[in-house]
C-alpha cells in the first residue's frame, strides 16, 4: 500500500468540508493530505497510526491532525466480520485549510491562541473526554449546516479546542518536516505490511526487503525516523492489539498473547509490563473496575 495524498471533496458553496459517515467499516490507507483535519469516532474501535505513533482509537475520542500528517485509522479485522449491521462505524469529519478564512486571518490578535494549535496539530492531537464533551453538540450541529452559521460553528469548535490544555500530542517530533516523499512512500510500505501481519512471525530480513534496504541499513534508518527500534516499534502494534483483546475479555491471557503474535506467555508479559507498567491480568481488572464506575 503506497501512501496517497487525498484531494478533498469541496462543493462550491462551501469553504471547508464537514460530514458524518455511517459504513460498516473503515476503509483507508496510509494517506495525508492539505487540509487539517478533526475527526469524532462516534462508534468504532481500531488501530491508529500517526506519523510515528502508534495507538488504538475508540468511540468517544476526537483528535486533530495536522495538514501533510500521514495517518491511518483501521478497524480490527474482527470488530467488522461479524456484524452485520451496515452503520458499524460512526464518525464525523471535519477537513479544512489553515488559511479557509484568508491568508491574513491567523495574523489577527483574536487568533493567536488558534495559530498555535494548528501548530501542535502537526505533532497530532487527541483531546480528553472533559474537552471533547465541550465540542460535541458543536461538531454534531456543525453537520448540515449551511451559511454563515456553518463557519461560526467550525470556528466555536476551534475556539474551544484552542483553549483547552487537556490534550495528547501523538508524535515524538512534527512529522511534516521529517519525511521526504520517497521516505513517506518506504515508510507506507512497512506500516501496510506491519499492519496486515503483525500477528505472524516476521523476520528483520524480510521487512528490509519490503523497504528495499539492508537489515543494517533498515533499522538505522527506522530507528531515525521513528525513535524506536523494529522491534519495539513492532511489539507496540501487537500490545496495542492485546490490549483490545484483553478489554473485550472474550478470550484467555494466553489465547491473547498468541493472536497478537507473540510466541511464548513469559515473553508477553514482560513486553506488556514494559509498556504499559502492569501486567495482562492487572489491566483486565483496572479496566473492569473502570466499567463498574460509570
Amino acid at each position: 500500500m503506497k501512501l496517497t495524498y487525498k484531494q478533498t471533496e469541496k462543493r462550491p458553496e462551501n469553504s471547508f468540508l464537514a460530514r458524518q459517515d455511517r459504513m460498516p467499516c473503515i476503509e483507508q490507507d496510509w494517506h495525508f493530505h492539505k487540509e487539517i483535519e478533526l475527526i469524532y469516532f462516534i462508534k468504532s474501535t481500531g488501530t491508529r497510526y500517526v506519523g510515528n505513533s502508534i495507538g488504538n482509537f475508540q468511540a468517544g475520542e476526537l483528535y486533530l491532525i495536522g495538514s501533510d500528517v500521514p495517518h491511518l485509522f483501521r478497524n480490527h479485522r474482527e470488530y467488522y466480520a461479524d456484524k452485520l449491521e451496515d452503520e458499524a462505524v460512526d464518525l464525523v469529519v471535519i477537513k479544512f485549510e489553515q488559511d479557509f478564512l484568508g491568508s491574513n486571518f491567523l495574523e489577527l490578535p483574536e487568533a493567536q491562541k488558534l495559530q498555535i494549535l494548528f501548530q501542535k496539530s502537526n505533532r497530532g492531537l487527541q483531546f480528553s473526554k472533559a474537552a471533547t464533551y465541550l465540542v460535541h453538540n458543536h461538531i454534531l450541529g456543525l453537520v448540515g449546516s449551511q451559511g454563515l452559521s456553518r463557519i461560526a460553528g467550525l470556528l466555536k469548535i476551534l475556539d474551544i479546542l484552542s483553549a483547552s490544555e487537556n490534550y495528547m500530542s501523538l508524535c515524538s517530533e512534527v512529522i511534516t518536516n521529517a519525511y521526504s516523499k520517497n521516505e513517506k512512500d518506504r515508510m507506507a510500505r512497512v506500516i501496510s505490511f506491519l499492519t496486515d501481519n503483525f500477528d505472524k512471525k516476521i523476520e528483520l530480513e524480510q521487512i528490509a526487503s519490503i523497504a528495499y534496504m539492508t537489515p543494517n541499513a533498515f533499522c538505522r534508518y527506522f530507528k531515525k525516523r521513528t525513535h524506536k527500534s523494529f522491534t519495539q516499534y513492532l511489539n507496540e502494534i501487537r500490545l496495542r492489539h492485546a490490549c483490545k483483546l484483553l478489554i473485550e475479555g472474550e478470550v484467555q491471557i494466553a489465547t491473547v498473547c498468541y493472536q497478537s503474535g507473540f510466541n511464548t506467555l513469559t515473553n508477553f508479559n514482560r513486553q506488556f509490563k514494559a509498556l504499559m507498567n502492569i501486567t495482562p491480568s492487572e489491566y483486565m481488572e483496572l479496566y473492569n473496575e473502570e466499567v463498574e464506575l460509570v
